[in-house]
């Protein structure tokens, strides 16, 4: 085990921790016998994720309330760990969000915060933490990504390009920090049902996302265990990692077409 209760100084660091899949995420770090730190909006419902987590797991629970997209956010999130004297070393980069649509019905500033949270706040925490992680044995990286990462989606082309970064930056990573025995996962699931415009978008799929769609809690109990056993790319579900690598075998310009196709139904979203 990693990080155990009998070590009150080390920490996996959870991004996006009070609600979907970082909050699953969490609790089975937690059940596991991690101490865990969560980072996540300052709202009421981290105080109650942290309440909960100290319920029901004997395990030492830190919270962090700050918005990630701001550009100080990760300095923030280092100098608090600093102050408590904790270490990090499990980091898991999960904070995100996405949008569907044609490109020009969302604000120009909601694709610079996606893109500030999806990868500017993930490339801040991985440049602090690195020597927290560099200074343990073995230490782990886990980065939320997604099936869409190799599929550029029309109509998520902002979404999927900040996938598709955490994806590839994670591979790239994981590769250099070997001689550290810092190990990366990126997972890279199917649609999870963790809020509402994400079960709008699901329901908008019809049938083909009943044969997808996975659960929060599910996710994260194939995250974390793969990433303890070091997987670098992680795709949940037999039906996700077919589409994966079936697609990838189309030529370019048809694989476009196909997806264009299916997913023309997020184009008035």
């Amino acid at each position: 085990m990693l990080n155990s209760n009998n070590d009150q100084s080390t920490f996996a660091l959870i991004t996006g921790a009070s609600h979907g899949m970082g909050k699953a995420i969490a609790f089975e770090c937690a059940r596991r016998g991690m101490n865990v730190m969560l980072v996540a909006l300052p709202e009421p419902i981290l105080d109650s994720v942290i309440k909960k987590i100290r319920e029901e797991f004997k395990v030492k629970v830190l919270g962090f309330g700050i918005d990630l997209s701001n550009e100080d956010a990760p300095k923030q999130v280092y100098d608090f760990t600093r102050k408590e004297n904790i270490r990090i070393n499990i980091l898991v980069n999960n904070a995100g969000f996405g949008a569907g649509g044609l490109f020009e019905r969302h604000s120009l500033e909601k694709y610079y915060s996606m893109i500030r949270l999806n990868n500017s706040a993930f490339i801040g925490l991985t440049y602090y933490f690195l020597d927290d992680l560099k200074s343990f044995p073995v230490s782990h990286m886990l980065n939320m990504s997604s099936m869409e990462a190799t599929l550029p989606l029309p109509y998520k082309a902002t979404y999927t390009g900040t996938k598709n970064f955490i994806y590839s930056f994670s591979l790239a990573l994981n590769e250099e920090l070997r001689p550290h025995n810092v190990k990366i996962t990126v997972i890279c699931p199917g649609p999870v049902v963790t809020n509402e415009e994400g079960m709008s978008r699901m329901k908008a799929q019809g049938w083909r996302a009943k044969l997808l769609v996975k659960m929060p809690d599910e996710i994260a109990s194939i995250a974390v265990k793969a990433m303890l056993k070091g997987k670098a790319i992680v795709i949940p579900g037999t039906v996700p990692w077919l589409i994966v690598r079936v697609m990838n075998l189309f030529p370019e310009f048809l694989k476009m077409r196909i997806l264009e196709k299916v997913f023309r139904v997020y184009k008035d979203m």
